[in-house]
């Protein structure tokens, strides 16, 4: 049965429908009309009903009213270009927590990002509060300890510093099946979508390196994330206010290019 829902009254044959299909599932009738193709298999990508000019078609697996509006106008390019340039790794942060309203967002901003084959696979965990980030951060640091993490880095942490997760008042953490292989590509895709949406609502966002690097070798680390069976930790970011402002946008190196 086919997932594909023409109204021919509102359908022009244009084959925009087509054109855009990934998955080469669509093809027109010989009254000129899509149609689904037999032995094809959709990947629900939502791509037919999101370019139809018409709103001609409509998709038996994804329901209407769950697509969004795409919005008419973009900011200009210069815009763009200075808020992606002036990002920040911030690593002091205040004690506020980031509301739950606002993580809400950030995930549902995320859970849109590029997937292989639209798969869709990615599970996330998110960690609140000062005191369970900072018990992963010592759990982090039980294995960097007996994997022979040099003596300055080890008193950084005695001092007082979490070198981790640097007291961020949250974490949020990607995960994908073990067994996929794009788990790594989604997982970093996804996480850099809602890192600039969160910069976008005036958070400080790092990448957590070190909690992603343990929790691949490290069981204690992926049972205090509660990590699903059968999953992989692929990255996390750390969120929150930003202690200070950035001024400047610090030099880099040189592109390196090759024009083919």
């Amino acid at each position: 049965m086919s997932q594909i829902i023409v109204d021919t009254n509102l359908c022009k044959g244009d084959g925009v429908c087509v054109a855009v299909c990934a998955a080469r599932v669509l093809a027109l009738s010989q009254e000129g009309f899509p149609e689904e193709l037999p032995d094809t298999r959709c990947i629900l990508c939502g791509h037919c009903v999101a370019v139809c000019p018409n709103d001609a078609l409509t998709h038996t697996g994804l329901p209407q009213e769950d697509f969004l509006p795409a919005p008419k106008d973009l900011p200009a390019p210069a815009v763009i270009d200075g808020f992606l340039n002036s990002r920040r790794s911030v690593r002091e942060f205040n004690n506020q927590p980031v509301a739950h309203e606002t993580l809400d967002a950030l995930l549902d901003v995320a859970r849109r990002a590029p997937t292989a084959s639209n798969s869709q696979k990615l599970h996330w965990i998110v960690v609140g509060g000062g005191e369970k980030v900072r018990a992963l951060s010592a759990e982090a640091v039980n294995w960097l300890r007996a994997s022979g993490a040099s003596s300055a880095m080890l008193a950084q942490w005695e001092s007082g510093y979490d070198f981790v997760l640097r007291g961020a008042p949250t974490v949020v953490v990607a995960c994908a099946p073990g067994d996929y292989g794009w788990g790594k590509q989604d997982c970093a895709i996804a996480l850099t979508f809602l890192e600039l949406a969160a910069e976008a609502r005036g958070l400080g966002v790092c990448w957590a390196g070190y909690l992603t690097r343990v929790a691949a070798v490290h069981a204690p680390l992926r049972q205090a994330l509660s990590v699903p069976e059968g999953y992989a930790v692929c990255g996390g970011l750390m969120l929150g206010e930003p202690r200070y402002k950035y001024r400047l946008v610090p030099p880099r190196k040189p592109l390196s290019v090759q024009w083919l």
